[in-house]
């Protein structure tokens, strides 16, 4: 029998006697292998003893004023025989109550992991301030630079947005009949009629996603991710970028870039009671609230007029429009802040300098009694430009943080769980793998002794019918005419079964789905359409974000590979509508991570589709075929059963057993797909898959 003791916010718990602790544990489960950000919960009782009502403050009295917060979850830590077992978060449930009298308390234990979905709530990719390092221009001149070369994580693809109408849509003809103005011929020549070619304000730029992932760390201190998966040498993830398409057609009305927005930044580091983020995004704690003072002081000797906006998140907060030489803001004016991130944006129709600009808070320190505080943000000599700039967290799409990262943990087959072994290098982090790679990692322990032999089961393990994968969107012009020829979605997969495990199987489910949250468009590789050309074939990839109506496409967030193209088919980009140049080197989007399949085969499609820019079906690395065939057919084998039983664990198994070690009994080894523990007895009832 093991001694457990619970510990909440660093208070020891008192314990029912014959209180009965089970865990829960399970990190890739036959029945649902797409579920992540998920380890163990278990749900408890504690008495109602003298501590525990001190620490939860008497929760069964509704009367008492600024008592125990059980909407949120507290840190707490599970101890076995003294010696650190799990950590994780406790919520309060409820009080049991016998004659009118608290008798017990209701709790469940989360781990870790669990804890990524209430660090990001319902925050979106907006709210990543940190991003906003990456703002610039939005104008002719910057455009082709960055559809030339890169500037850190942003560069301009071969993109267009639909914003131009039937000029969007890109073609290549050298024949001197097609030299037509206002078309999208990308045909570079000097001649009459040459207005032709990708308007620049058709294109959009784009986002290399480990930068967002970074930005998500930022933001999110206490969200701290290994760089198993997410690292710079990981050319699979890291060469990944999202298209910064937040509305459909142009990346703002023209009629809006008569007054140009300027982000305010340069607010200088983080303080004690307050974060700023980028030196933009000023972020305030909920335990420091500016209940004292809070102000905004902008300066200026301009007696052009301006206008303030103040964005809280990814939502406009604050407006005062029309403005002229020295502002000043208050609660008053503004209201409260809560525990958000507040930006200041300037718009301007002309170059304004302002001689100050100022956050000054104050407010009281969680102690009793309070204790004040007060911080100041400033700049001098800040410079506002009409020069329409491009905000990220004002273009990147409107998706929720965890709905990112959940769709790239799909896309790849990742786990993640949490590194809770202080001797790893990895404490304190969240481990994220490919699952072969967490496999591999594991240990092996035989556990013959232990396994209770009277009464077990073997049952069949295959849950589904057919597994299916895909793209929630595919919605684009293209993409809806291959699913029209073909009968099925451009990328997607279904898997049945196949030649190594047999097919058509009677399953007790029918259809289990991966669906990505991303938008999947399938590009085109243009020719030049000239007939008097033997060798018609050109290096320019482009793709048309447009519906079946050739209207410009809201869709769901685009994720793509960028090619650069140099010494390339030389195309017309047109800087303005009567003015154009020549360009031969370019980023075309892909599907693949190189257009050669003998440099790499990867390539984000589900299913073995023919690849848009070599025409051929060489590039094999389809992410069922790298992250999920394995995996999935073993699921799927004949010979895999899903066997229940029951063990009785020393503490030493209870202490090291992890999710990814491989069990063996009798010289038989198995994965482990759920385990139940009860930490006082050592009685654990598992759930194990052979190993084939």
């Amino acid at each position: 029998m093991q001694k457990l003791q619970l510990y909440i916010s660093g208070e020891r718990v008192d314990l029912f006697k014959d209180e009965q602790v089970s865990f829960n544990q399970s990190i890739q489960n036959i029945k649902d292998p797409a579920k992540i950000f998920t380890e163990f919960t278990q749900t408890f009782t504690v008495p109602a003893s003298k501590t525990n009502n001190k620490l939860f403050q008497h929760y069964y009295n509704f009367n008492i004023s600024g008592g125990f917060d059980a909407r949120n979850k507290v840190d707490a830590n599970i101890e076995l025989n003294n010696v650190a077992f799990k950590q994780g978060y406790i919520r309060l449930e409820g009080v049991d109550l016998k004659l009118n009298k608290a008798y017990a308390y209701r709790i469940t234990f989360f781990g870790e992991t669990v804890n990524v979905k209430d660090i990001l709530r319902e925050d979106k990719l907006g709210n990543l301030s940190d991003l906003n390092q990456y703002n610039l221009n939005y104008d002719a001149a910057t455009v082709k630079a960055r559809l030339q070369s890169a500037s850190g994580a942003i560069l301009c693809p071969l993109i267009t947005s639909g914003a131009s109408g039937e000029e969007s849509r890109l073609f290549y003809n050298s024949n001197n009949s097609a030299h037509t103005d206002d078309t999208g011929n990308l045909y570079y020549h000097t001649g009459s009629s040459n207005n032709h070619g990708v308007l620049y304000s058709d294109l959009k730029y784009a986002i290399r996603l480990y930068e967002i992932v970074e930005a998500i760390k930022v933001t999110y201190p206490s969200l701290v991710f290994t760089d198993d998966f997410f690292s710079t040498s990981n050319a699979e993830f890291y060469n990944l970028h999202l298209w910064l398409h937040r509305k459909k057609g142009s990346v703002a009305p023209a009629e809006q870039i008569a007054a140009f927005p300027t982000l305010v930044t340069g607010f200088g580091l983080p303080q004690t009671y307050t974060n700023m983020i980028d030196s933009s995004g000023l972020q305030i704690d909920p335990n420091y609230l500016p209940t004292i003072t809070q102000r905004l002081t902008i300066n200026t000797s301009s007696t052009d007029s301006y206008d303030v906006i103040i964005n809280r998140g990814t939502t406009v907060w604050f407006t005062a429009s029309n403005l002229t030489g020295n502002s000043l803001f208050d609660q008053g004016d503004m209201g409260f802040m809560d525990a958000a991130t507040y930006s200041v944006i300037i718009r301007t129709t002309t170059n304004i300098t302002f001689s100050l600009i100022e956050w000054d808070l104050s407010g009281y320190q969680p102690t009793s009694p309070p204790v004040g505080w007060a911080e100041t943000y400033d700049i001098t000599n800040f410079s506002a430009i009409a020069t329409f700039q491009f905000v990220i967290t004002e273009q990147i799409p409107d998706m929720k943080i965890i709905d990112f990262l959940t769709g790239i943990f799909r896309m790849f087959n990742l786990t993640a769980y949490y590194v809770s072994n202080r001797q790893d290098a990895d404490y304190g982090k969240i481990k994220v793998q490919k699952l072969d790679d967490f496999y591999i990692a594991g240990t092996s322990y035989d556990i013959s002794e232990y396994v209770d032999t009277n009464t077990s089961q073997v049952n069949v393990a295959l849950p589904y019918k057919e597994i299916e994968f895909g793209y929630e969107g595919t919605g684009t012009l293209l993409a809806l005419q291959y699913e029209q020829l073909q009968g099925k979605s451009w990328g997607a997969e279904k898997f049945t079964g196949n030649a190594t495990v047999g097919n058509n199987f009677d399953a007790p489910n029918p259809t289990y789905k991966v669906t990505l949250p991303f938008e999947h468009i399938q590009m085109e590789r243009l020719v030049n359409v000239n007939p008097n050309l033997a060798s018609p074939q050109t290096t320019i990839q482009y793709g048309y974000f447009v519906d079946d109506n050739l209207e410009a496409y809201f869709g769901k967030p685009l994720i793509f590979y960028p090619i650069k193209i140099t010494s390339g088919t030389e195309i017309s980009f047109r800087d303005s509508k009567t003015s154009q140049s020549s360009l031969t080197t370019y980023y075309i989007p892909s599907n693949s991570l190189s257009i050669s399949s003998s440099t790499s085969t990867k390539n984000i499609n589900f299913y073995l589709e023919v690849n848009e820019y070599s025409l051929d079906t060489t590039f094999t690395g389809t992410l069922f075929e790298e992250h999920y065939l394995e995996y999935i057919q073993d699921i799927f084998n004949n010979k895999r059963r899903l066997t229940k039983l029951k063990a009785y664990f020393p503490l030493k198994i209870i202490y090291n057993l992890n999710m990814n070690d491989k069990v063996v009994i009798n010289n038989q080894g198995y994965l482990i797909n759920n385990l139940t523990t009860n930490l006082i007895t050592g009685e654990s009832s598992m759930e194990l898959l052979n190993e084939l």
